[in-house]
């Protein structure tokens, strides 16, 4: 009798832990708005103590944006995780950012990141990757590098794609004002993410930081 108890209780055991896992995929298959409005409430605690560390991100210091990245982790399950600081050429310690995939066939995932003063949430899927700025929907980024505004499906900017070239071109309002170095064509490391870079006002330098950041995660083997 013993055993025929003992043996009911470990079944009974099994289908639990089968059904918290069930409903842990469930959760992490194609969430819905509050999975991912809570993600990116733990994603923020996540990330406070390495944003505590950064240094303000300048006009300036923009042009100092590197391919480098510091405190780079990695964990692997059900739902993979990254996190890492992305720095200047002089290692100084400006982006933090998290990401996490959910169970998907095709990429789907959220990206969070933070400058000492300013947040990027980018929602990755179906091919497209949808960014907020601040608290604004800007738009939708399509696979060809190009920024959709949310209201009247207006290109606002892009990053080419073509990375056969050294150098990608960088537009905004379809107007070329600078490149971003293509690292699978140099080294990666310390180099400037900006080959150059004209003056923009401060939308559009939030738009092209917001865009860099997605390149350099994208770099990292982490968006695919």
């Amino acid at each position: 009798m013993i055993g025929i108890a003992l043996s009911l209780l470990a079944m009974v055991v099994l289908a639990m832990v089968a059904l918290s896992l069930g409903m842990k995929l469930m959760q992490n298959y194609k969430p819905g708005r509050n999975k991912i409005q809570k993600d990116l409430q733990q994603m923020r605690a996540e990330l406070a103590p390495l944003v505590a560390d950064l240094i303000p991100l300048t006009s300036e210091e923009m042009e100092q944006l590197s391919f480098n990245q510091i405190k780079r982790s990695t964990k692997n399950g059900m739902v993979k995780s990254s996190k890492g600081v992305i720095t200047t050429i002089y290692h100084e310690p400006v982006v933090a950012w998290a990401y996490r995939k959910y169970v998907s066939k095709g990429e789907n995932g959220l990206l969070y990141a933070r400058t000492s003063n300013q947040e990027f949430i980018y929602r990755v899927k179906n091919g497209e990757v949808e960014m907020v700025i601040g608290d604004q929907l800007v738009g939708t980024v399509n696979d060809h590098g190009v920024v959709v505004s949310q209201k009247g499906n207006k290109p606002l900017a892009q990053v080419s794609q073509n990375y056969e070239n050294q150098v990608l071109p960088l537009k905004v309002n379809d107007k070329r004002v600078g490149g971003l170095s293509n690292p699978a064509k140099g080294q990666k490391g310390a180099t400037r993410i900006f080959q150059h870079l004209t003056k923009l006002e401060k939308e559009e330098e939030e738009l092209v930081l917001s865009l860099s950041i997605l390149e350099a995660v994208k770099r990292e083997a982490v968006l695919r």
